[in-house]
This record gives C-alpha cells, structure tokens and sequence, in this order.
C-alpha cells in the first residue's frame, strides 16, 4: 500500500477537459479558463535547459555526453571535449561480427563493463548482447532470453556473471546457468514450482522489501547465491479477472496480519559442480530472511535475519563451502527497525570495502542513522559519524584518499544534502550548503560530483562540483517563460503548525489560485498520502505542477507531513507506531485547525483525496474528524488493516494479539455511524495489493448503517487505476460539493 505517495494525475489525461476551450487565452486569464491553460500550456511555460544528469566514465575523471550520434568525453573544468570512442573501429567490429555495413555506431546506450575495460549494448528488444573490448578491438555477440514481466511489474533479465562468462536467469522458478561461450544452458535447480520458488521472490517479499532480483554472482564467478520461497504454507488469496469473456482465477500468494509467512531459505550453488549447500539461518522458521551480499573477495556470504515483530536483526555471515553462519552483529530496538526497505531506506546495507578488511554500515541504535566502520569480522573500529541527520546513503568511497560520501536530510528531513567524513571519522563536511534538495551523482574516484539542486524558490539546476565542494560550473537550469510571469500566479506556500500532541513542528504546502483575495472565503481541498516510510513535503521546487493547476478552479490545495513519516530520526518515525489511524488523523484536524484561522479558509467546505493509504485517510477523515471534513475521494483504500500483508502493518503496528485496541481504532468500519458528509470510493477490481474484499467489507458496513455514499469499481484495474472516468470523477465530485467559484462555468463546458 505505501509505495502509492501521491494520487498521480497526468496531464495529459487533462486534455479532455480543454476541447471546449479554443482561440487565443488571454495573459490575465483566471478560474477555469486559467486551469485548462495551465494543462494544456504547462510544458512550454516551464522548460529545462542544458544537462539534467551526467554520466562519468569509469576513472572518474569526465563526464560523457551525447550529441552527432556519439558519444564524446568532457573535462569538467575546462570544458574541452574529446570522443570517448574510436568510433571506426568499433562501427568495423560490429559490421565484421553482424555481416552489416553500418556507418554509425551501432547503439544508443551502453554500459562499461570489466572496469571499464569493454562495452556492453543490446539489440532485438535486449535478446542480443554485444561486447567490444577497447583495448583488443574484438566484438562478440551473444543471444539471450526475452527480458519477462515479473512480480509487481519488475523486469527480469539474464544477469552476467562478474567476468562476463556465464549468465544466471530464473524460468518457471527455477534458476538457470548459461555459458555464453559454448552457449550451453544448463539447470541450476530443478525442484522449482509455483509454491516452491528459487530466485523469484513472493509478492510480499517484492512489495515490502523492495527483493526483486533474488539471487547474486559470486565476485569471482564460481559461485551463485540464491533465495528460495517457499509459499506452501501462505494463504492463497482470489483475485477474479472477469472483464472479459475468458474470466480468470487467480490465486495469490497473500499472507494477511498475523498468518503464516513464506519460509525463506538461502543456498548457493557451485557453477561447475551444480553442488548445492543450504546457509544455516537456524531452526526458527517464522522470521525474515533478506539482503543477501556477498565480501568483496568472495570469502563469505552475508545475509540478514529479522523476528517477525521487526524489532530485532542480525547479520548472518556464511562460509560458501560449508554453509555454516556466525553472527556479525545484532541489533534490537523497542518497536521496530527498518531494515532492507530499499525503496525508503537505502543507507542500512552492509557496503564492503575493496581491501577485504573492513566494511560500513548506518544505524539507527543512537536514535539516527549513523555511520560505522567494522572489521570484516563483526568487530566495531569507530563511529565515523555523529551529525544527527539523518544519513540516507553511501554514494561513494574514495579509498586512496580515505574519503565517505554519503546523503542525508536536515531541517526536519526537508532538505536533502551530500556529505563527506575520512574513514578516521574526522573532517566531517557538508559540501552542498545551500538549503533545498540535492540530488547528487559522486565520480568513482570522489573527483567530482554532480548536484541536481532546487528549493522551494528556486527551479531546479544542475551544477558540477569537485569532491571537495568547490563549484566547477553550471550545465543546466530550468527557464521559465516570459508569459508565465504574466500570468499572476500564487507561488506555494510552505507553512508550519503544531502537532496534535504539542511535541513536533510539521511542515505542511499551501497552494492559493491566482488572483487569491484574502477577503474570500476558499474552499480547501487536501491531496495528501500520508502513510510511514514516506514523506511528503520537501524544501524543492515545483514550478508548475498540477496541484498549481487545480488550484485555479478555486481551491486552496493542502498537503502535510504528520507524526511517523521518515528522515526526521527513529523518534519521529515511531511515534505512530501501533497508532496507525489515531497520531496521523490528529495530525491531519491539527492542520485544517491551524489553517482555519486564516479568515479566507472556509471551515464548512474541506475536502480530501488520496490513494492507497491516502485513500484510508480520506475516509477516516470523514468518519473520525466529520465536524473538520466534508467531502472525500478515496482511492483504492485499505480498511481493517487485518486484511493487509504481515510485513508493511505488523512492522507498524505489530502483531494483533498485542494491540486489539489499536487494530479496533484504525478500522474506519467502526465508525460507519459518523458519516455525514459526501463519500466516493473508487477501487480496482483486480487490486492484487490491496484486495477489493477490504472495500466490499467497508462497503457492507456503510449500507448496514444506512448511509448514502458513492462507490466505484473499475474492470481489470489493479493498485492504480488508469481509466480518465475515474479522475473526472473526482473532479466533478469536488466542484459539486464543495463549490468553488468555477462550479456553475466547470458543468457548463460539458
């Protein structure tokens, strides 16, 4: 449910709503006409100029730049730009190995590969690999499997082995050996199956975890690690495609609150022997096994263990000819770690060192996500940081120099920053010091750094830096149009209010439509997500985005961050741990309640939209705060969180049989008696993440209780719904009800 931040509406989709509109729009345009000019107009308003990203060549010593149908090489310095490839030859390579007579190169995109030492590009939909080594001047060309569809939509290819010999796939849930030379395939395993899958994660394991890729390459080639799910004891949970004539079943994989969970065990295998050995993760079966990785040399294995209440994690470190594991390390908090969330939480990952004695890792014991260097042993050397950020994650490590470079947050996590620290722990720097987002790429070798930079006033710009934070030179900025000043509108405003328990300033983004009169009363509409390991208001720059669209049909358009979302320390995050519905809904009437005050917010007209979390907020807003919130558009809501997976709520609300009282208090179903205001559901038919079952059973209790409400399914949508009619829905819900200025001119262009 929570990788859903934002109900995301394209423009595009907005095109509609303009057809009626035709001929020239005049600068001082307002309302809906302003609206529609903003959807249709908005990418030539704003556009970008220059170098959004740079990509450095392996030394890290330039960057590489397309243009002419090549690829040139360019000093960050001084400018001078020289070809990165002798393109001849490689044009006669690939015409010699194809039997073509190219006169360009052969490819758009590439990769290095061998440290540099060859190239890699793909033809035929990725099905033919091609490698040119630099230095001999030979191509080769190989074919490989059609790239598939995998869980939660992620695409699955052959993955090369670190000397390029071999590649590893999975197939049917069982993996695979090709020896590119010989072109020989041969199986890994063979005892794979629906239930029993080897190196193709579960969907629970996917969608939290964020374990798509489930199986690693041994640094010298000889070796493949793997995961095995083993789902026989999951609930199988239905999902009906039934859109169409030839309707479907299926059975999913889902394990609920408090159900079992897959068993997961780790092998690795011997690439030429097929001898396979299983890790020992011990005799408990009813924990989280997760994050394989192997040493830089290849020595050992190492993997994570985590309880099922998510509070307590080891490192397991394993000999890859025995199988047997000895404990790196444990940690234990008192309500939860986040561990392995790639999505949010990036920087906790073990990250070896090249010399094969040390490695880092973050960590939240203190309180924030600090750095730390050990021996490969487990043994603790130092606490390289103690900044209080938090720090988000390692970019790069420059060992010549002894140098750290990682990312964090500051100001309540909405600025985002680079930073370095030597692996003594001294001369701890900021490098990028302007306040806002930065966005940043180190070189390889900490020569340099890219920052991708905006704030809240300034557009975004992207800048080169050397390693050490000196400006090198500016390549791209973003350019607004001489007719968007024009046009009057209200920049953004970021406000701060109160938490509802007094103890937190929380950010919050106020958009206002042009003309804004302080004398009016407005009718207020939130867009907000809300949900943990996310976070929503950041110190960067939107420009023109389309919250500054719908604003103009006459609504002031709100988003806020509550108590439990990310980059703000393990205190903040925690404290709606178990209070999922409780701390986020107080937060929520704490803002419309700061806001109020403001004499030309309209306290009798608020409404609120969201998906998938956003979508349960929105109804609990109408069901808990009805005397704050009046109207609401929820999509693809979850609703008795006993109905959603084991890892996502147990990690925030632990496990029912400890907190009944918190389950009961975040089930909108116990307050279907508080409706009064206006209520449309929207939902896919075929949600395999949050099952249509939690609406249906919401949709029950509302009817048993005699309410009048809305309620939408959609034929073959899943978590997301992509039909127009459902975003024109919400939009003609809004104007209805809460009756902006443009209502009577919005139902007249129809």
């Amino acid at each position: 449910m929570h990788h859903r931040r934002k109900l995301l509406i394209p423009g595009s989709l907005l095109l509609v709503l303009t057809l009626a509109l035709t001929g020239q729009l005049a600068a001082q345009e307002r309302g809906l006409d302003l609206f529609n000019k903003l959807m249709r107009e908005r990418r030539s308003l704003v556009s970008y100029e220059g170098e959004r990203n740079v990509r450095w060549t392996p030394a890290g010593d330039a960057y590489i730049v397309s243009k002419d149908n090549t690829f040139w090489k360019v000093n960050p310095e001084t400018g001078a730009e020289t070809p990165l490839f002798d393109d001849a030859k490689i044009i006669a390579a690939y015409n010699g190995a194809t039997g073509e007579n190219k006169d360009k190169l052969p490819f758009r995109q590439f990769d290095f590969v061998e440290d540099g030492a060859k190239i890699r590009f793909y033809e035929d939909g990725r099905t033919k690999v091609f490698f040119y080594d630099l230095t001999a001047d030979i191509m080769t060309a190989f074919k490989v499997q059609e790239p598939t569809r995998g869980v939660r939509g992620a695409q699955y290819e052959e993955v090369f082995s670190p000397d390029y010999k071999y590649t590893a796939y999975v197939d049917d849930y069982n993996l695979y050996l090709r020896d590119i030379e010989k072109d020989k395939i041969s199986a890994l395993t063979t005892d794979g199956h629906e239930d029993l899958r080897n190196g193709y994660p579960d969907w629970v394991y996917a969608e939290e975890f964020g374990h798509f890729n489930c199986y690693w390459w041994s640094p010298n080639s000889d070796k493949v690690a793997y995961m095995q799910f083993d789902e026989s004891p999951v609930r199988k949970f239905p999902v009906l495609h039934d859109e169409t004539y030839d309707f479907e079943l299926e059975m999913q994989s889902y394990p609920r609150v408090g159900e079992n969970n897959p068993i997961i065990r780790f092998f690795i295998v011997d690439v030429k022997t097929k001898k396979q050995i299983q890790l020992d993760a011990g005799i408990e079966t009813n924990v989280y096994l997760l994050n394989g990785r192997w040493s830089y040399d290849g020595s050992a294995f190492t993997f994570k263990r985590m309880n099922r209440l998510q509070n307590k994690v080891e490192i397991l470190k394993a000999d890859p000819e025995t199988g047997a594991t000895t404990v790196l390390f444990s940690e234990e908090e008192p309500k939860f770690i986040t561990e392995g969330i790639g999505f949010m939480n990036e920087g906790n990952e073990i990250y070896f060192l090249p010399d094969n004695k040390h490695f880092l890792r973050t960590s939240e014991r203190t309180g924030w996500r600090e750095l730390y260097l050990y021996e490969n042993s487990g043994k603790l050397v130092r606490q390289l940081t103690n900044a209080k950020l938090p720090i988000a994650a390692i970019e790069a490590v420059d060992m010549e120099n002894g140098w750290v470079y990682f990312s964090g947050y500051e100001n309540r996590g909405l600025e985002q920053h680079l930073y370095r620290v030597t692996l003594k722990g001294k001369q701890f720097t900021n490098l990028t010091k302007t306040p806002g987002t930065h966005r940043v790429s180190v070189s390889p070798n900490g020569t340099y750094f890219s920052d991708n930079f905006s704030s809240f006033d300034t557009p975004a710009q992207f800048t080169i830096y050397k390693g050490d934070g000196t400006f090198v030179k500016q390549l791209g900025k973003t350019v607004l149009a001489d007719e968007l000043n024009e046009l009057g509108l209200v920049e953004p405003e970021h406000f701060v209010f109160t938490s509802a328990d007094g103890m937190y300033d929380l950010d919050g983004i106020l958009y206002k439509p042009a003309g804004f009169d302080e004398t009016k009363k407005y009718p207020v509409l939130y867009s907000i997500y809300m949900g943990p390991s996310t976070k929503a208001i950041t110190n960067s720059n939107v420009s023109l985005d389309f919250m500054q669209g719908l604003t103009q049909l006459g609504f002031l358009i709100v988003n806020i961050d509550n108590r439990g979302l990310i980059h703000r320390g393990k205190e903040f995050e925690a404290a709606s741990y178990g209070k999922l519905g409780q701390t986020d809904v107080e937060d929520l009437v704490a803002s419309i309640e700061y806001l109020i005050q403001r004499p030309y917010v309209d306290s009798t007209r608020v409404g609120i939209f969201g998906g998938s979390y956003g979508g349960y907020m929105s109804i609990m807003a109408l069901l808990k705060a009805p005397e704050h919130f009046h109207v609401a558009v929820a999509g693809s809501p979850g609703v008795d969180w006993r109905n959603y997976d084991t890892i996502y709520t147990e990690r925030y609300m632990g496990l029912p049989m400890y907190n009944r009282d918190g389950y009961e208090k975040a089930n909108p179903m116990n307050y279907v008696n508080n409706l009064q205001g206006k209520l449309l559901i929207q939902h896919g038919a075929v949600d395999d993440n949050v099952h249509p079952t939690q609406v249906m059973q919401l949709v029950d209790a509302l009817l048993k209780a005699g309410k009048d409400f809305d309620w939408f399914m959609y034929p073959g949508m899943a978590h997301g719904i992509r039909y127009q009619q459902s975003q024109m829905k919400m939009f003609n819900w809004f104007i209805k009800h809460l009756e902006p200025e443009t209502k009577d001119a919005w139902f007249a262009q129809f």
